[in-house]
C-alpha cells in the first residue's frame, strides 16, 4: 500500500504520468496511474498492461492470493480459464499437504470451477481423511530388483514397498495406495497408483487374490510396486511418498 501510495504521488507531479509508468513497468506503477487517471487512451493502455503483469505474476509464482488478485481485478481476463486452472491446482496441493477433511471440504467451497476430475479426486479424498489417522503406511522401503523375479539376476528396476495397516474397526474392501517420485528437493515428478485392497484391478489387469480379500480391521498387508521406467531427475536422491487417496468400507449388513 504504502508502495503504490509513493509511486502515485511520484506519478502526480510528472509531466507525462502515463510514460513514467510505462518506464516502470510494474502493477505498482500502473495501479498507481490508473487510480489519478481521468481517462482517455493512456488509461486503456495501462489496464491493458496491468493485466498481463498481474496475470504474469498469478502463472510465474502459483500463489493463491495471486490468483485471486488478477481474477479480482480483470474478471473477464481472456486468461481466465487458465488462471482458475492454476488457482485450483495450488489448491488441490495445499489441502493434499494439510490431508485433513476440512482442507479437502474449503478446496471444494472454494474451486466450484476446477475440472471435473479433479472434483471428484477431491471429493474422495473427503472420506479417505476419515480413514486416514486409522490406516498408516510404513515408512517406504526402496531398493533395486531384478524385474523378472530371478534373485540371481541383473538388478534392471527398482522396487517400493510398504504395509498397509488397518487400525479401525471397519473392513475396507478398497484401499488405493498413490506411490509418489520426488525429486531432491520433495517435489513431485511422477505419481502412480495401485490398491492395496480391490475386488478388480484398474485396466482390467490381473490381481491377485490376496488383494481381492477386503483390509480386515487390525490386519497388516504387503503393498509393493516395481518398475524400470523411472522419471527424470528422481535417482539422484530416490525419495518416495506414499499416501492412501482413495477408501471404501465394507457395506454394513442391513439387519434382519
Amino acid at each position: 500500500m504504502l508502495t503504490t501510495l509513493f509511486v502515485l504521488v511520484s506519478l502526480v507531479g510528472c509531466a507525462d504520468p502515463y510514460g513514467d509508468a510505462k518506464k516502470l513497468d510494474t502493477i505498482e506503477a500502473y495501479e498507481a496511474f490508473l487510480a489519478g487517471s481521468p481517462g482517455g487512451a493512456d488509461k486503456l493502455m495501462a489496464g491493458s498492461r496491468l493485466e498481463e503483469l498481474m496475470v504474469k505474476r498469478a502463472i510465474d509464482s502459483h500463489a493463491i492470493a495471486d490468483y485471486d488478485a488478477a481474477l479480482k481485478r480483470f474478471p473477464s481476463t481472456r486468461k481466465k480459464k487458465e488462471l482458475q486452472s492454476g488457482r485450483a491446482n495450488a489448491a488441490f496441493a495445499l489441502a493434499e499437504a494439510d490431508g485433513s477433511t476440512e482442507a479437502w471440504k474449503s478446496f471444494l467451497a472454494e474451486n466450484a470451477f476446477a475440472d471435473a476430475p479433479l472434483k471428484k479426486r477431491a471429493k474422495a479424498m473427503v472420506d479417505v481423511a476419515e480413514f486416514s489417522a486409522k490406516v498408516a503406511l510404513s515408512e517406504p522401503v526402496v531398493e533395486p530388483v531384478n524385474l523378472g523375479g530371478d534373485p540371481k539376476g541383473a538388478m534392471d528396476g527398482w522396487g517400493i514397498r510398504t504395509n498397509v495397516s488397518n487400525n479401525s474397526e471397519t473392513a475396507l474392501e478398497y484401499a488405493n495406495i498413490e506411490l509418489q517420485f520426488l525429486d531432491a528437493n520433495g517435489a513431485k515428478l511422477k505419481a502412480v497408483s495401485w490398491p492395496a485392497a480391490a475386488q478388480s484391478a484398474p485396466g482390467g489387469m490381473p490381481m491377485d487374490e490376496a488383494t481381492m480379500k477386503p483390509l480386515a480391521p487390525g490386519e497388516t498387508r504387503p503393498w509393493a510396486y516395481t518398475s524400470g521406467e523411472l522419471p527424470e531427475g528422481w535417482l539422484e536422491a530416490k525419495k518416495v511418498k506414499v499416501l492412501l487417496i482413495a477408501a471404501k468400507a465394507v457395506p454394513a449388513t442391513p439387519a434382519p
